[in-house]
């Protein structure tokens, strides 16, 4: 267990520092993951939609599964992580499909470069994001998440990652096929020990960020899922920004758009459906009446937006941009406070 100050200056560095050390890492890991993937002959279609989708939801997913084993051992508050946890992975996602996908959209519209996205893809991925949100959103209705709940969500997920194994196209290459010389094998070792020191940091990170959020919402009474959704949830979706934002400038806004949408998918599902199935999570009330509901609404312009032209235009951009600015308004103003 982790030990903060109580000076509020302090905690505003520490968490700062340990938020940004959660993001630096986390991107840090997803490089060398998706490197020690393609040394084992794993497509690059598989490598886009399970380890990247994944890995840029690692502080998501890190930080579900740190606050609910706390839950579970007792050290922490059950609401003020539970709030805490929400507010990030949902806040994360509504950041990514409305702030992070309007601004990719109006670069891809500088720089001459079409987001040109399949139907084939909105069909299953992008209704797969939609009915994502809306299972969390039926699940919370009662105030709470249940282990069973989490345990649907999860193994959801899971079904989900066998679909995409079973509809690729270039299959896994053969391990056999693959010869490892002497310098690959230790290279292969040597990712393995920096993904492991990577994840041991960023746990460690979650557990501060988790204790900063805690002393403030204690100290001042601000919302948990609003600090969330104000401040972690926008730094955990660095990874997704920086992804797509790389991938656009590289030609493959396909695969900048579908990042964005496989996390959107891996949060909900995958984080908080894990989350919940260690320790349940009780669901104040904003998040129920304002903060799903939105990621569900985003989610379906989104979706219309992309179905409709297969691309982005300018005002459509600029549409997604407007609306996650107006959710932080109206979420300032008239939810600060979990009840």
């Amino acid at each position: 267990m982790v030990v903060i100050s109580q000076n509020p200056v302090d905690n505003v560095i520490i968490g700062i520092v340990a938020i940004a050390f959660l993001v630096f890492v986390a991107d840090k890991v997803i490089a060398k993951s998706i490197k020690l993937s393609k040394k084992f002959g794993i497509s690059q279609i598989f490598i886009g939609l399970t380890v990247i989708s994944i890995g840029t939801s690692l502080p998501e997913i890190t930080t579900s599964v740190v606050a609910s084993l706390d839950i579970v051992r007792g050290n922490i508050n059950p609401f003020i992580a539970s709030s805490t946890v929400l507010g990030t992975a949902i806040g994360s996602d509504i950041v990514q499909q409305s702030l992070i996908m309007g601004i990719v959209g109006l670069l891809a519209i500088i720089r001459l470069k079409v987001v040109h996205v399949k139907r084939n893809f909105l069909k299953t991925d992008g209704l797969v994001m939609v009915l994502a949100a809306i299972l969390l959103w039926l699940f919370s209705l009662g105030g709470s998440i249940s282990k069973g709940e989490g345990a649907v969500l999860f193994f959801g997920y899971i079904l989900f990652l066998w679909f995409l194994w079973m509809k690729e196209d270039e299959r896994i290459h053969d391990h056999k096929q693959i010869r490892l010389d002497g310098k690959d094998k230790k290279g292969i070792f040597i990712d393995l020990f920096h993904i492991i020191i990577g994840l041991a940091v960023i746990i460690f990170s979650a557990e501060y960020i988790l204790r900063v959020a805690e002393f403030f919402v204690v100290m001042y009474g601000i919302g948990g899922s609003l600090i969330g959704i104000t401040t972690i949830g926008i730094a955990t979706a660095l990874p997704e920004l920086t992804t797509a934002i790389t991938a656009l400038f590289r030609g493959a806004s396909s695969i900048s758009i579908g990042t964005l949408i496989g996390s959107n998918i891996t949060n909900p599902m995958l984080a908080l459906g894990l989350g919940a199935m260690i320790s349940s999570y009780h669901v104040p009330r904003p998040v129920i009446v304002f903060d799903i509901p939105v990621k569900i609404a985003s989610g379906i312009i989104l979706i219309w937006f992309l179905w409709k032209n297969r691309m982005f235009t300018r005002k459509e951009a600029m549409t997604m941009i407007t609306i996650y600015f107006v959710y932080i308004l109206v979420r300032l103003r008239y939810f600060p406070v979990d009840t």
